[in-house]
């Protein structure tokens, strides 16, 4: 053992003299580290380019920039193959885009991932950034650089208690100028959350306009004027007399002119104007109201009093007051329309929208937000607004349209600040869940940390931030921590959450515990009898029950898991959680089948969710969950073989090889072509069977209504103009023969909506362009075209699934990773899945980068064979084989069809 630390303290001191020896030979002009101030925000871990400088950026006036780095010192790190070094150099000028390259090949340490995650701070792309953060304080949980970088990141998100402690942290380290920056900065974050004491006293002025005993500056109405606008109604309402409703007049006339219009002006003039013989007692009674929450005589019999009045604000005043909106929302909306105020007109729109809600019909509550958004954008009512687009953003969430949810949380999150209101943490939680489902783990887990943080006393999002914990470590297979995640989801009191239920339902599988186990019945069970559970919810909570007994008593379970496929395909198709219970009950019965070696029962199964027939020969069907695998393989003589695995190892990522075992493999050689039936996560993954047999992924849908009657047509996107914000580089002109019949859009023509519209005839689709993987735009891979007048240049598998392709065309996607679907368990949802749905034959994808001056000569061989009347997985199988005969390492492994 002291051998053995002793050549560790050699190692160590080693790598340190090396180190110091690599930052004093470097002249300080190479990282700027003579400059008075440094250019950049970030650290960068290379040694000699992180010296302590104040931060000094550039501004629009300052003439030219940073010195370039001189020519023989770049000469000489390239010589030495020093590209970290090179990127070094690039970096602490402000020059990420040239340190790209250099990074690439500088292989995987800390360091590098803290300089990697710089070049994603550069261009805004926060979640990879944190990823490599994550990755670089996993393995060095005091890297000076990355804790620094990684407050940076957070502080962008607006995630200021993290990134206050990321930052205190490296204070913490004592370094030399970098920790006083870092407290300095920390300090300046926490007072960030200092709003909760100005929103206290924006209150305490609020509750004095009501009571009559102040009001408040222009300043303080600006800064806060739908929060004003609100206590502004309560004191018109509880106004005892003419003359104390003049006393209003300067708050009206401010918010007005804040705002625009008149319509304060207009309510104070209507209610001076009432006769306060008859009103005064009636706003006396309100003030009861407002003060109590009780009223002489009940709240049904004096709402009817004062409609019989004339007197609408108070009628209006008390069903919000006492929340009884939805209660009376017939006759909210009736009087908000006479009144013709959009403050209470929009609140009937966020009420409506609730009920379609309740009721299930998603798609028509849409509707209405959509149309209470579009009123937003004139009226500035971010106060009320806010809400709006909260709701609307949770209602995109339940329908896995997550950008969209993204877009309308990150709209309310705006709003609510635009009107100085207090408390963020709702909308953390909606983009913390909406990051999980997009696959961004790092993103996630700050979003919902920065929650808890916030709100550490709040049971509410306690058991929400742990058990979404649980869910996304049980993903990983970390039993353990999953486990004690959810414990700490338990230790609060209140209604168990389905994602808390799902991932309980799992540990009991996979980690035993009486205690939580029965907690999770109750639950269910608990829920169920509030009425707190929508529709497709009720389906989701009796698959999780199903799928707690399969392991205990699988006819139960297998009842209960057959009532929630019953259930959810009651549902309509728009009903995601529906389609979550579905597709979770499938997986959990096709389990217990693969288990028991059911295989023609698997079989069976594998056909009922595709909700048709499958192939009696040459089929493979394959399915996984939480480490089991399922594969059966039908070869030519048409017999059915099986595997199953109780613990699959092997990580489930991108690339398939090797998951299918030998002898299944052996027994499909002997097929022309093999068609797979693939459950996510495995639908679109490479390589699933080895190049030397012709596969193609099997994606059923309806037949045709009738066969196509259109000429042949094909139609080639080709020389596309990417917008220039994206850095994207141009790619090779296509420089092919059109031929008769194809229809060509390039350039400036070549955009989404002319592709979609030229896309609906065509027997043959070709696009040549860039394949991009942006979760903020689609949740699978979307093609880049040339932009819209509108700036729109995605091409997504939301927009192609919309579609109708009556020409049931050949689809070559000559694009990097067009074949990379979305991360869901739940369904497979990708751009060839799209094309297919959309009335598609065949689409010929890849899942890697697709070299641009390769892509025309491999793509157009396949398809000359197809053309000839080979089928597209022989055709690509043989055009394969001939390229990796010449690389075995080439791009074109990753190819897939999808027929």
């Amino acid at each position: 053992m002291a051998l053995a630390a002793a050549v560790v303290v050699v190692a160590v001191v080693g790598v340190r003299s090396r180190q110091e020896a690599k930052a004093e030979s470097v002249p300080p002009v190479l990282f700027l580290a003579d400059a008075p101030t440094r250019t950049i925000e970030a650290r960068v871990s290379y040694p000699g380019a992180d010296l302590h400088r104040p931060y000094g950026p550039l501004r629009s006036g300052d003439a030219g920039g940073p010195p370039p780095a001189p020519l023989r010192e770049l000469a000489r790190m390239e010589a030495a193959g020093d590209v970290h070094g090179l990127a070094a150099a690039y970096l602490v000028r402000g020059n990420a885009q040239m340190a790209v390259p250099y990074l690439q090949k500088a292989g995987d340490s800390p360091d590098v991932a803290s300089d990697k995650a710089v070049m994603a701070l550069d261009r805004k792309d926060y979640a990879t950034a944190l990823t490599l953060l994550e990755r670089a304080l996993q393995a060095q949980p005091k890297h000076a650089q990355a804790l620094w970088n990684r407050g940076l990141v957070l502080r962008e998100l607006d995630l200021w208690l993290l990134a206050a402690q990321s930052f205190e942290a490296v204070a913490e380290l004592g370094e030399h100028g970098w920790a006083a920056e870092a407290r300095a900065r920390a300090k300046a974050l926490r007072g960030r959350m200092d709003g909760l004491k100005e929103w206290r006293a924006a209150v305490a002025a609020g509750e004095a306009l009501v009571a009559g005993t102040g009001t408040m500056s222009a300043e303080q109405l600006q800064a806060r004027p739908g929060v004003f606008r609100m206590f502004l109604y309560e004191a018109m309402r509880v106004a005892p007399s003419v003359e104390r409703l003049k006393a209003l007049w300067p708050v009206a006339e401010t918010l007005d002119a804040r705002f625009g219009g008149s319509t304060l002006r207009d309510t104070l003039r209507w209610t001076e104007a009432r006769d306060f013989r008859r009103r005064g007692p009636l706003a006396a009674r309100y003030l009861e109201l407002y003060r109590t929450h009780k009223v002489e005589g009940g709240l049904e019999a004096y709402l009817e009093e004062v409609r019989r009045a004339g007197e609408r604000d108070l009628f209006l005043g008390a069903l919000v007051r006492e929340e009884k909106v939805s209660k009376h929302l017939g006759a909210f909306t009736e009087v908000a329309s006479q009144v013709r105020d959009p403050w209470f007109l929009l609140l009937a729109e966020y009420e409506k929208g609730l009920q379609a809600i309740s009721r299930g019909a998603l798609l028509e509550a849409e509707q209405i937000y959509l149309g209470a958004v579009a009123r937003c954008r004139e009226q500035q009512l971010d106060y009320r607004c806010a809400p709006i687009h909260a709701v609307l953003g949770d209602l995109y969430r339940q329908l896995h349209r997550l950008p969209e949810s993204n877009s309308q949380v990150l709209a309310a999150r705006a709003a609510y600040r635009n009107d100085g209101r207090w408390g963020e943490t709702r909308f953390l939680l909606l983009l913390g869940q909406n990051a999980r489902y997009q696959g961004e783990s790092a993103l996630a887990r700050a979003l919902l940390e920065e929650a808890l943080v916030r709100a550490p006393e709040d049971c509410g999002v306690r058991h929400f931030v742990r058990a979404n914990d649980a869910l996304a470590l049980l993903g990983e297979l970390s039993v353990a921590a999953a486990r004690q995640r959810m414990s700490e989801a338990l230790s609060c009191e209140g209604p168990l959450s389905l994602a808390g239920a799902k991932t309980m339902a799992d540990l009991s599988r996979l980690s035993p515990n009486p205690e939580q186990d029965q907690r999770l019945l109750v639950g269910l069970e608990s829920r169920r009898r509030t009425g707190s559970l929508s529709p497709g919810e009720m389906a989701l909570a009796t698959f999780i029950e199903g799928h707690f007994y399969m392991e205990r008593d699988r006819a139960r379970g297998e009842a209960l898991l057959q009532r929630a496929i019953v259930e959810a395909k009651r549902l309509p198709s728009y009903n995601v959680d529906a389609r979550k219970a579905l597709s979770y009950s499938y997986r959990s019965l096709l389990v217990a089948a693969g288990r028991a070696g059911e295989y023609e029962r698997a079989l069976a199964l594998f056909g009922e969710e595709l909700g048709g027939t499958l192939p009696k020969r040459c089929l493979m069907a394959v399915s996984a969950d939480d480490g089991r695998l399922l594969i059966l393989a039908i070869g030519p003589d048409g017999r059915t073989k099986g595997h199953f695995e109780a613990n699959h190892s092997k990580p489930l990522g991108t690339d398939a090889r090797g998951v299918v075992p030998d002898e299944l493999v052996e027994a499909l050689r002997a097929c022309p072509q093999v068609d797979v039936v693939a459950r996510p996560p495995l639908h679109g993954q490479a390589e699933l069977l080895p190049p030397d047999v012709a596969w193609a992924y099997y994606v059923l849908r309806p037949p045709p209504t009738r066969v196509p009657t259109v000429a042949r047509s094909r139609l080639v996107v080709a020389d596309v103009e990417a917008p220039s914000a994206l850095g994207l580089p141009p790619l090779g002109v296509w420089e092919q023969s059109p031929g008769e019949g194809t229809r060509v859009l390039s350039g400036s023509k070549a955009t989404p909506s002319r592709v979609l519209e030229a896309m609906a005839d065509a027997t043959e689709i070709e696009v040549h362009a860039h394949g991009l993987v942006n979760p903020n735009v689609s949740e699978a891979s979307l093609l880049v075209l040339s932009p819209e007048s509108s700036g729109r240049y995605a091409l997504t598998a939301g927009e192609v699934q919309a579609r109708a392709l009556r020409g049931q065309p050949l689809v070559i996607l000559a694009a990097c990773r067009a074949a990379k679907g979305a991360p869901w368990m739940h369904e497979r949802f990708s751009l060839p899945v799209a094309f297919i749905d959309a009335g598609a034959r065949t689409v010929l994808a890849a899942t890697v980068d697709v070299p641009d001056a390769e892509a025309g000569p491999f793509f157009n061989e396949v398809r000359g064979r197809i053309q000839r009347g080979q089928h597209a997985a022989s055709a690509l199988r043989d055009v394969r084989m001939e390229w990796l005969a010449r690389d075995p390492q080439s791009w074109v492994r990753a190819v897939l069809v999808f027929d």
